[in-house]
Protein backbone atom coordinates (compact mmCIF):
# COMPACT_ATOMS: atom_id res chain seq x y z
CA UNK A 1 0.00 0.00 0.00
CA UNK A 2 1.81 3.43 -0.65
CA UNK A 3 2.41 5.61 1.96
CA UNK A 4 -0.19 8.04 2.69
CA UNK A 5 1.57 9.59 4.82
CA UNK A 6 4.48 10.27 3.08
CA UNK A 7 2.41 11.55 -0.07
CA UNK A 8 0.83 13.93 2.25
CA UNK A 9 4.23 15.16 3.11
CA UNK A 10 5.21 16.03 -0.05
CA UNK A 11 2.08 18.16 -1.05
CA UNK A 12 2.47 20.25 2.04
CA UNK A 13 5.77 20.98 1.51
CA UNK A 14 4.93 22.01 -2.11
CA UNK A 15 2.67 24.09 -1.01
CA UNK A 16 4.88 25.55 2.08
CA UNK A 17 7.44 26.16 -0.80
CA UNK A 18 5.18 27.99 -3.30
CA UNK A 19 5.20 31.77 -3.93
CA UNK A 20 2.10 33.21 -3.87
CA UNK A 21 1.51 36.21 -5.33
CA UNK A 22 -1.81 37.06 -4.50
CA UNK A 23 -4.00 35.99 -1.08
CA UNK A 24 -7.56 36.15 -2.99
CA UNK A 25 -9.74 32.93 -2.44
CA UNK A 26 -10.17 32.94 -6.06
CA UNK A 27 -6.27 31.68 -6.03
CA UNK A 28 -7.22 29.57 -3.23
CA UNK A 29 -8.32 26.28 -5.73
CA UNK A 30 -4.65 26.17 -7.28
CA UNK A 31 -2.45 26.54 -4.11
CA UNK A 32 -3.99 23.18 -2.79
CA UNK A 33 -1.85 21.32 -4.33
CA UNK A 34 -3.49 17.76 -5.21
CA UNK A 35 -6.45 17.20 -7.71
CA UNK A 36 -8.73 14.13 -6.77
CA UNK A 37 -9.07 11.26 -9.59
CA UNK A 38 -10.82 8.83 -7.53
CA UNK A 39 -8.15 6.37 -6.13
CA UNK A 40 -6.03 9.24 -4.16
CA UNK A 41 -9.46 10.31 -2.13
CA UNK A 42 -8.15 9.40 1.34
CA UNK A 43 -4.85 11.64 1.06
CA UNK A 44 -6.75 14.53 -1.34
CA UNK A 45 -9.94 14.66 1.35
CA UNK A 46 -7.37 15.32 4.49
CA UNK A 47 -5.18 17.74 2.40
CA UNK A 48 -8.82 19.97 1.38
CA UNK A 49 -10.35 19.98 4.66
CA UNK A 50 -6.92 20.59 6.17
CA UNK A 51 -7.19 23.99 3.79
CA UNK A 52 -10.38 24.89 4.07
CA UNK A 53 -10.43 24.80 7.70
CA UNK A 54 -7.39 27.18 7.52
CA UNK A 55 -9.40 29.44 5.72
CA UNK A 56 -11.99 28.60 7.96
CA UNK A 57 -14.67 27.88 5.88
CA UNK A 58 -14.96 24.23 7.38
CA UNK A 59 -18.91 24.74 8.48
CA UNK A 60 -19.53 24.98 4.92
CA UNK A 61 -18.63 21.06 4.51
CA UNK A 62 -19.39 19.57 8.00
CA UNK A 63 -23.19 21.23 8.46
CA UNK A 64 -22.16 23.85 11.09
CA UNK A 65 -23.29 26.69 8.30
CA UNK A 66 -26.49 25.35 7.21
CA UNK A 67 -28.07 27.17 4.40
CA UNK A 68 -30.40 29.93 5.68
CA UNK A 69 -33.12 31.26 4.44
CA UNK A 70 -33.55 33.31 1.45
CA UNK A 71 -34.92 35.89 3.59
CA UNK A 72 -32.42 35.81 6.34
CA UNK A 73 -29.84 39.01 6.22
CA UNK A 74 -27.01 36.67 6.08
CA UNK A 75 -28.58 34.55 3.08
CA UNK A 76 -26.15 36.66 0.23
CA UNK A 77 -23.17 35.88 2.50
CA UNK A 78 -23.45 32.65 3.36
CA UNK A 79 -24.39 31.71 -0.68
CA UNK A 80 -21.41 33.59 -1.72
CA UNK A 81 -19.37 31.92 0.91
CA UNK A 82 -20.64 28.45 -0.14
CA UNK A 83 -20.17 29.36 -3.82
CA UNK A 84 -16.28 30.13 -3.17
CA UNK A 85 -15.78 26.25 -0.75
CA UNK A 86 -17.52 24.45 -3.93
CA UNK A 87 -15.30 26.24 -6.15
CA UNK A 88 -12.11 24.64 -4.17
CA UNK A 89 -13.35 21.58 -4.26
CA UNK A 90 -14.61 21.52 -7.84
CA UNK A 91 -11.27 22.80 -8.98
CA UNK A 92 -9.55 20.47 -6.64
CA UNK A 93 -10.31 17.28 -9.13
CA UNK A 94 -9.72 15.68 -12.46
CA UNK A 95 -11.79 17.33 -15.17
CA UNK A 96 -12.79 13.94 -15.73
CA UNK A 97 -14.67 13.61 -12.73
CA UNK A 98 -16.08 17.64 -12.50
CA UNK A 99 -19.31 17.29 -14.00
CA UNK A 100 -20.33 13.96 -11.57
CA UNK A 101 -20.36 16.96 -8.99
CA UNK A 102 -21.07 20.55 -10.52
CA UNK A 103 -24.39 20.23 -10.57
CA UNK A 104 -25.06 19.62 -6.19
CA UNK A 105 -25.84 23.40 -5.28
CA UNK A 106 -24.00 23.33 -1.82
CA UNK A 107 -20.25 22.60 -0.99
CA UNK A 108 -21.30 19.57 1.44
CA UNK A 109 -23.66 18.11 -1.00
CA UNK A 110 -20.57 18.14 -2.94
CA UNK A 111 -18.21 16.79 -0.19
CA UNK A 112 -20.32 14.33 0.99
CA UNK A 113 -21.10 12.48 -2.56
CA UNK A 114 -17.44 12.73 -2.88
CA UNK A 115 -17.02 10.64 0.28
CA UNK A 116 -19.94 8.40 -0.56
CA UNK A 117 -18.21 7.87 -4.05
CA UNK A 118 -14.83 7.03 -2.74
CA UNK A 119 -14.27 6.20 0.71
CA UNK A 120 -13.76 2.88 0.61
CA UNK A 121 -13.20 3.10 5.15
CA UNK A 122 -16.42 0.39 5.27
CA UNK A 123 -13.62 -2.56 3.74
CA UNK A 124 -12.93 -4.75 5.93
CA UNK A 125 -10.54 -6.51 3.79
CA UNK A 126 -8.42 -3.31 3.72
CA UNK A 127 -8.42 -2.90 7.47
CA UNK A 128 -7.84 -6.71 7.86
CA UNK A 129 -4.52 -6.28 5.54
CA UNK A 130 -3.30 -3.05 7.51
CA UNK A 131 -3.66 -5.26 10.56
CA UNK A 132 -1.69 -7.89 9.30
CA UNK A 133 0.79 -5.74 7.60
CA UNK A 134 1.41 -4.40 11.30
CA UNK A 135 1.92 -7.58 12.59
CA UNK A 136 4.73 -8.41 10.41
CA UNK A 137 6.53 -4.91 11.14
CA UNK A 138 9.61 -5.94 13.49
CA UNK A 139 12.84 -3.78 14.12
CA UNK A 140 14.93 -6.13 12.64
CA UNK A 141 18.15 -4.52 13.11
CA UNK A 142 17.28 -1.18 12.00
CA UNK A 143 16.71 2.26 13.25
CA UNK A 144 14.46 3.07 15.99
CA UNK A 145 13.09 5.78 14.16
CA UNK A 146 12.18 4.03 11.23
CA UNK A 147 10.49 1.24 12.80
CA UNK A 148 8.34 3.62 15.20
CA UNK A 149 7.29 5.53 12.10
CA UNK A 150 6.23 2.51 9.78
CA UNK A 151 3.77 1.64 12.87
CA UNK A 152 2.30 5.07 13.10
CA UNK A 153 2.29 4.88 9.29
CA UNK A 154 -0.10 2.19 9.39
CA UNK A 155 -1.99 2.75 12.57
CA UNK A 156 -3.16 6.19 10.87
CA UNK A 157 -4.26 4.70 8.34
CA UNK A 158 -6.41 1.81 10.51
CA UNK A 159 -7.84 4.65 12.21
CA UNK A 160 -8.39 6.86 9.10
CA UNK A 161 -10.54 3.70 7.48
CA UNK A 162 -12.03 2.22 11.09
CA UNK A 163 -12.55 5.72 13.90
CA UNK A 164 -13.35 4.55 17.33
CA UNK A 165 -17.11 3.98 17.49
CA UNK A 166 -17.97 5.55 20.60
CA UNK A 167 -20.36 8.36 21.32
CA UNK A 168 -19.91 9.17 25.41
CA UNK A 169 -17.10 11.13 26.35
CA UNK A 170 -15.93 8.77 28.82
CA UNK A 171 -16.37 5.42 26.11
CA UNK A 172 -14.06 7.21 23.67
CA UNK A 173 -11.66 8.17 26.42
CA UNK A 174 -11.91 4.43 27.41
CA UNK A 175 -11.41 3.18 23.84
CA UNK A 176 -8.77 4.89 23.34
CA UNK A 177 -6.70 4.36 25.88
CA UNK A 178 -7.33 0.41 25.09
CA UNK A 179 -6.04 0.76 21.44
CA UNK A 180 -2.82 3.09 23.00
CA UNK A 181 -2.18 -0.03 25.71
CA UNK A 182 -2.68 -2.62 22.52
CA UNK A 183 0.11 -0.58 20.53
CA UNK A 184 2.42 -0.20 23.07
CA UNK A 185 2.46 -3.88 23.67
CA UNK A 186 3.08 -4.06 19.67
CA UNK A 187 5.76 -1.91 19.47
CA UNK A 188 8.02 -3.48 22.56
CA UNK A 189 7.33 -6.58 21.12
CA UNK A 190 9.34 -5.65 18.15
CA UNK A 191 12.05 -4.20 19.20
CA UNK A 192 15.33 -5.80 18.97
CA UNK A 193 16.24 -8.39 22.12
CA UNK A 194 19.37 -5.53 23.08
CA UNK A 195 16.62 -3.34 24.10
CA UNK A 196 14.82 -6.08 26.54
CA UNK A 197 15.93 -3.67 29.77
CA UNK A 198 13.94 -0.29 28.50
CA UNK A 199 11.07 -2.85 27.47
CA UNK A 200 10.40 -4.28 31.03
CA UNK A 201 11.34 -0.76 32.26
CA UNK A 202 8.52 0.62 30.11
CA UNK A 203 6.18 -2.11 31.21
CA UNK A 204 6.52 -1.27 34.94
CA UNK A 205 5.86 2.48 33.53
CA UNK A 206 2.51 4.29 36.24
CA UNK A 207 0.59 5.40 34.70
CA UNK A 208 1.04 3.36 31.86
CA UNK A 209 2.57 5.47 29.23
CA UNK A 210 0.85 6.34 25.42
CA UNK A 211 2.81 4.47 22.57
CA UNK A 212 4.32 7.97 21.90
CA UNK A 213 5.99 8.57 25.69
CA UNK A 214 7.09 4.45 25.16
CA UNK A 215 8.63 5.55 22.38
CA UNK A 216 10.19 8.29 23.57
CA UNK A 217 11.87 6.34 26.67
CA UNK A 218 13.48 3.64 24.30
CA UNK A 219 14.29 6.28 22.05
CA UNK A 220 16.31 7.79 24.27
CA UNK A 221 18.06 4.31 25.42
CA UNK A 222 18.84 3.27 22.38
CA UNK A 223 20.76 6.75 21.86
CA UNK A 224 22.22 5.77 24.62
CA UNK A 225 23.62 2.44 23.57
CA UNK A 226 24.90 3.99 20.57
CA UNK A 227 26.81 6.95 22.40
CA UNK A 228 28.52 4.12 24.73
CA UNK A 229 29.39 1.92 21.79
CA UNK A 230 30.95 5.27 19.54
CA UNK A 231 32.76 5.73 23.22
CA UNK A 232 34.12 1.98 23.38
CA UNK A 233 35.33 1.72 19.97
CA UNK A 234 36.97 5.29 19.92
CA UNK A 235 38.81 4.28 22.96
CA UNK A 236 39.78 0.72 21.51
CA UNK A 237 41.18 2.68 18.57
CA UNK A 238 42.86 5.06 20.56
CA UNK A 239 44.66 1.83 22.84
CA UNK A 240 45.70 0.12 19.77
CA UNK A 241 47.07 3.28 18.14
CA UNK A 242 49.24 3.50 21.48
CA UNK A 243 50.31 0.30 21.27
CA UNK A 244 51.79 0.61 17.64
CA UNK A 245 53.40 3.54 18.47
CA UNK A 246 55.25 2.10 21.23
CA UNK A 247 56.13 -1.01 19.38
CA UNK A 248 57.87 1.01 16.94
CA UNK A 249 60.08 2.68 19.26
CA UNK A 250 60.98 -0.28 20.83
CA UNK A 251 65.20 -0.64 20.05
CA UNK A 252 66.67 -3.05 17.53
Amino acid sequence: MEDLTSRMTQVLTQNQTQTHTTNNDSSAAAQIGIKLDGSNYPLWSQIVEMYISGKDKLGYINGDLPQPLSTDPGFRKWRTENAIVKGWLINSMDTSLIGNFIRFPTAKMVWDSIAITYFDGSDTSQVYDLKRQVTKVKQAGGSIEKYYNDLQRLWREIDFRHPNPMVCPIDIQKYNSIIQEDRVYVFLDGLDDRLDKIRSDVLQLQPFPTVEQAYAHVRREDIRQAVMITGAENNSGAVMASKGVNIGKQPL
